[in-house]
């Protein structure tokens, strides 16, 4: 009789547990499909009217109808993007709060000592693989970068940060080719930046082809030569860099990612990144990004995340020429 009455108990317990298990997956289940259930904020890096800046705009514009919840974003420019990287990775876990990434954060993380890791973002997928541009003013004697060793002066280059993707390129370029070479950096986003070598304050700037669009288009701004692995069908007549023997450099092309906080919930980031492949595949943005100067280029997160670690190896070469002109 006791026999009967333990295994009695035993099989009570197991039902028991077996519906707690099932009730406890239930409850998790129905608090994911709840995400999200209010705004996401976007964190921008840069100042307002940047080439960052118009990527995250169009992308929480689209995103959003797929999420259900609006998407805003905050600017939050200083340090040449390492405050915004830092309140990224410190924000919470609850996938409430995402960013966008470049190689401009790795190389922050590599010379500097900053408080975030790039190796630990919870990564959501490549948004954007476009070429930056090296420009000058529509009438400068400027035509290439050979015309840069017989300006008689130093070169001054306007930009957003020493170590920006866009501007490391100009540094090595700079020491291969022999020209001497001022950096102006601080600016908050890439029109002001333009708009220095406009007023003829510099000689050029390096930028991605979003913020220089409308400065294209009303002939203000030409651009010299193209930083990527192959030529711009909008600009077929300006060389890459691997067209004047720099291949290597086709490597800085930009490439734009979107990240979350270390330690968001799987459920949560693959929620995300699904919303995100949708919006860079959908007609209304792909409509949107022709007009912006922006390249949808759609990357699931595990193949981004996998790129971005490739990426500090490649760029750990470039520290020591880096850091002479931090130190200037």
């Amino acid at each position: 009789m006791k026999k009967r009455t333990v295994r009695a108990a035993s099989v009570f317990l197991s039902l028991s547990l077996s519906f707690l298990d099932s009730a406890l997956v239930d409850t998790i289940s129905a608090a994911e499909k709840d995400f999200p259930k209010k705004e996401i904020t976007i964190i921008c890096s840069f100042a307002p009217g940047g080439s960052r800046d118009i990527l995250a705009r169009g992308v929480g514009k689209v995103m959003s109808k797929y999420l259900g919840v609006p998407m805003v974003v905050v600017n939050t420019p200083g340090a040449g993007g390492a405050r915004g990287a830092i309140a990224l990775y410190h924000a919470a876990s609850d996938g409430y709060t995402i960013g966008l990434g470049t190689a401009t954060e790795v190389l922050l993380q590599i010379v500097e000592k900053q408080d975030f890791d790039n190796k630990k973002f919870s990564y959501l997928g490549k948004v954007q693989s476009s070429p930056t541009f090296c420009y000058v003013k529509s009438d400068s004697p400027i035509r290439s970068i050979k015309d840069l060793k017989t300006f008689g002066k130093s070169i001054r280059l306007s930009a957003l940060g020493v170590t920006q993707s866009s501007t490391v390129p100009v540094i090595i370029m700079a020491k291969r080719e022999g020209f001497p070479l001022s950096i102006i950096s601080g600016f908050p986003s890439g029109p002001p930046s333009i708009l220095s070598v406009i007023r003829g304050e510099v000689e050029l700037t390096s930028l991605p082809l979003s913020p220089a669009l409308p400065f294209l288009k009303s002939g203000q701004l030409r651009p010299i030569l193209t930083i990527d692995r192959k030529r711009y069908p909008d600009f077929p007549d300006i060389p890459t860099v691997g067209d004047i023997g720099y291949g290597d450099l086709g490597n800085f092309a930009l490439d734009y990612w979107m990240i979350a906080p270390p330690g968001v919930p799987k459920d949560r980031v693959q929620i995300l990144e699904d919303a995100l492949m949708r919006t860079v595949k959908d007609p209304e943005f792909i409509e949107w990004a022709k007009g912006a100067g922006v390249d949808p280029a759609p990357l699931g997160a595990a193949e981004t995340a996998k790129d971005v670690l490739n990426l500090f190896s490649l760029l750990e070469s470039y520290k020591g020429d880096i850091e002479k002109y931090m130190k200037k």
